[in-house]
């Protein structure tokens, strides 16, 4: 359609000079004016051109507006339709407008009512234009924005959710249209607030600052800080458009400094009080000795010396993890061979190993897996990690290591994969486990992943957690061969 109001409009009149008569006075209001007398001539002429108006006589030799209207709704949905009848028709004319029809004229036909119906449909159009065009630019901006953009009708189904957040909530636009917000994108120990903030936007409050966190598709969550005000006609019907700001990487950012300040503050304090705890330890553990040969003869004085000493041996090693967390550290890299520094560890392990029936098995390419690396730390890394799968497997304990060579940029790599038959770790805590501090088990510092971690950065390397098929725990430790 022509932006001054110029309509390409299709006239379908069985009377010649009714045709005629209307062709002159439409093409002198500058319309561009095709014309039929007949249905069949009318759906041909439908399927070659695009038509803003069609003036429908009621009557037709081969067919009625009842008959015709509705096909050529199908073949142009878009296109405004005028149904003109004699009074006798009065019904059909309304039978018509309920088929979809804009308007209906009374023969003989009024010029200025004539006018006054195509200027309407221009306008109509006009309109139409400008919204699609409005449509289409918010359309193009929400899906370049970097932020959550949903809207929710007030039963919270979710009407629209942003390219954006579909990459968020790793969910497509087919899994989450139509659901229910809450069940499924919010995460449990947040539903509360969200479910309080659609009861304000029911009421007509907007919402700012919200701070909750989503559930992804994958088991994982993300921090969002939502904006959230009332729509009160989205397609036909109130809603709430939310925008969620995805704060992640701020929040983790803000727990790493806390955690930094924490570490500093730890570090002040360890150093002394682990060397005047080892001096502690070593008076009261050579003091324990004395008094073991003292009541050598009494089995169970001799029982509860073994207690306090291995309940010393605990508290040492607590001190030991803090101080080296807490401290740097420097690598002393020697070739080395991989599979040695975790049979070590495994060996070192055989008080846990025993209580827990534990089996080792071991899946390793023919050659040697040699490395330049520094074996006493990397046997902190594969102690810690196989100390907490016996930790966490029943009994028997069946662990598995999977060893292979790969190659990552170019640089030679060996990868390990060590796997449990434990409960496994949660989605959304295979990252929480790296941090400082974070343990499920009832002794220990929680810093035990933490140094792992550590170490194997230091050596140009990385640590992760995953799930293995039989829904135990893998942790995949990737080195490479070689120190730059």
């Amino acid at each position: 359609m022509n932006p001054t109001g110029r309509l390409d409009i299709l006239i379908i009149e069985d009377d010649a000079d009714a045709r005629d008569n209307l062709r002159d006075v439409l093409e002198l209001d500058d319309h561009r004016v095709t014309t039929t007398g007949n249905a069949a001539g009318a759906l041909a002429r439908v399927d070659e051109a695009r038509f803003d108006a069609i003036i429908l006589d009621r009557q037709l030799p081969d067919s009625t507006a009842e008959v015709l209207l509705p096909k050529l709704r199908i073949a142009a949905p878009r296109t405004a339709v005028i149904v003109v009848t004699g009074y006798a028709d009065i019904q059909g004319a309304i039978a018509a407008l309920r088929q979809g029809a804009t308007d209906y004229l009374l023969k003989p036909i009024n010029v200025e009512m004539l006018r006054a119906s195509l200027a309407r449909i221009a306008e109509n159009r006009r309109l139409a234009l400008g919204k699609e065009r409005s449509e289409s630019a918010f359309r193009h901006l929400v899906e370049a924005a970097e932020c959550m953009i949903t809207i929710v009708r007030l039963d919270r189904s979710i009407v629209y959710f942003s390219p954006f957040a579909q990459r968020l909530a790793c969910f497509s636009e087919h899994e989450i249209h139509g659901r229910d917000f809450l069940s499924l994108v919010a995460a449990d120990v947040d539903r509360r607030p969200l479910e309080r903030a659609f009861d304000l936007i029911a009421a007509g409050q907007p919402v700012q600052g919200l701070e909750t966190r989503i559930a992804r598709k994958d088991g994982t969550t993300r921090w969002i800080i939502w904006n959230a005000r009332p729509l009160t006609d989205h397609e036909g019907s109130p809603a709430s458009l939310l925008v969620g700001h995805d704060v992640t990487s701020i929040k983790e950012a803000q727990e790493r400094m806390v955690q930094a300040q924490r570490l500093a503050a730890i570090g002040e304090v360890v150093a002394g009080l682990a060397h005047e705890s080892r001096n502690a330890l070593q008076r009261s553990q050579a003091c324990l000795e004395m008094l073991a040969l003292a009541v050598g003869d009494r089995p169970a004085a001799i029982d509860l010396i073994a207690r306090i000493q291995k309940a010393q041996d605990h508290l040492h090693h607590l001190y030991e993890d803090v101080r080296e967390y807490a401290a740097p550290f420097k690598l002393d890299p020697h070739r080395c061979d991989l599979a040695a520094v975790w049979r070590e560890a495994w060996a070192h392990l055989e008080p846990a190993r025993r209580e827990k029936h534990a089996a080792l098995r071991e899946s390793l390419p023919e050659a040697r897996l040699v490395i330049t690396g520094d074996a006493f730390r990397l046997g902190q890394v594969f102690r810690n990690i196989l100390d907490n799968a016996l930790a966490a497997c029943p009994i028997p304990a069946k662990i598995e290591i999977q060893a292979s060579e790969s190659h990552q940029d170019g640089s030679p790599m060996v990868q390990v994969a060590i796997s449990d038959n434990g409960p496994g770790v949660p989605a959304d805590r295979r990252e929480l486990i790296f941090e400082p501090f974070q343990t499920s088990k009832v002794k220990g510092t929680g810093l035990g992943l933490a140094i792992a971690r550590r170490i194997v950065n230091a050596h140009g390397g990385s640590i992760e957690a995953k799930q293995s098929e039989n829904a135990g725990a893998v942790f995949v430790v990737t080195l490479p061969k070689g120190l730059s």
